[in-house]
């Protein structure tokens, strides 16, 4: 790993609701600058709540999520000019080309660079398809040119829910290579997953737990 600075993201007893039940067990883990972590659990289990709850665009939890011993409330642009959330929708507007895509992405908060954007297109086997809208592509295609700005917007903190969907072998490939390129470079990966991942280094494994609801009710009939 270089010497970039150091980075660290924590999650301290962590729950997440809908309409006031627990979706897990309380969840606890750290990542240090170079560290990477796999959240598996069954469908419904709560993992994309999860993620969204990390990245701070939900408020259904209770716990202490912090970014360099701050929380993440109060770290403002600190912490999110360092994350880059790639979701199940991946957030592509369907009537832009693929360029024109990656633009608007990348100059939210980064200098336009299409040098940068044309080399990832080029490396997932996707340069002639610059100018093409969206709506044509392909679910293989789309995910693609969504994990592009993995190079376009140049961040520490990468939160992925699901990134090997739609992908053939080679752009599996591709993604497990660049991961491990991240965490050469000091950054930190949290994704999720239905398939155990073995290309990535030093992969650290959450499970979600269901709660023991039995349990629950009876230390609420306690308290009453």
């Amino acid at each position: 790993m270089s010497n970039a600075q150091h980075n660290q993201f924590k999650v301290e007893n962590l729950a997440v609701f809908r309409a006031e039940i627990p979706l897990f067990d309380e969840v606890s883990f750290s990542l240090n600058s170079g560290e990477s972590i796999q959240i598996s659990g069954a469908n419904g289990s709560g993992k994309t709540s999860l993620l969204r709850c990390l990245c701070g665009t939900s408020s259904r939890h209770q716990g202490d999520i912090s970014w360099n011993g701050e929380a993440i409330t109060g770290t403002s642009s600190t912490f999110y000019s360092q994350l880059l959330y790639l979701g199940h929708s991946l957030g592509l507007k369907p009537k832009l080309t693929v360029l024109q895509n990656l633009n608007f992405f990348q100059r939210l908060r980064f200098n336009k660079n299409d040098q940068i954007i044309h080399e990832t297109l080029n490396q997932l086997n996707i340069e002639g398809y610059h100018d093409e809208l969206v709506a044509n592509l392909s679910a293989g295609q789309k995910r693609r040119v969504s994990l592009c700005r993995l190079f376009s917007e140049p961040v520490k903190l990468w939160v992925l829910d699901e990134p090997m969907v739609a992908l053939d072998a080679q752009g599996q490939k591709w993604l497990e290579d660049s991961c491990n390129a991240h965490l050469d470079s000091g950054g930190m990966i949290i994704l999720t997953s239905h398939q155990k991942l073995k290309g990535i280094n030093g992969l650290q494994q959450l499970s979600l737990v269901k709660p023991d609801f039995s349990a629950l009710i009876a230390s609420q009939d306690a308290a009453q």
